[in-house]
């Protein structure tokens, strides 16, 4: 059983650590958008609120890629730890009669 526990330890530890990450890298979301400021023409102004809104939009959608792959693997943690307690559970009941 010692096994098992490294191996849910190791996966809680993960789920934590992309969720910790997610959150590190929301942080940055200043520092890779700053204020857009003018180019003196309306047209490259534009261009350049609609590149820096992609990067924004980019920067989001990795950090919930990273939250959503700390939940997958919370889930296959749980659904491991689930499935293992089953599997001895029978095997008790199995054992008593």
């Amino acid at each position: 059983m010692a096994d098992f526990r490294a191996v849910y330890d190791d996966l809680a530890t993960m789920a934590r650590t992309f969720h910790d990450q997610a959150t590190d890298y929301r942080k940055l979301a200043a520092d890779v958008a700053p204020p857009v400021v003018s180019g003196g023409d309306a047209g490259l102004d534009h261009a350049i609120k609609e590149v820096a809104d992609l990067l924004v939009g980019l920067h989001t959608g990795l950090a919930d890629r990273l939250d959503d792959h700390g939940d997958k693997v919370a889930y296959a943690r749980d659904s491991f730890h689930r499935h293992d307690v089953d599997v001895h559970g029978a095997f008790e009941d199995l054992m008593d009669g």
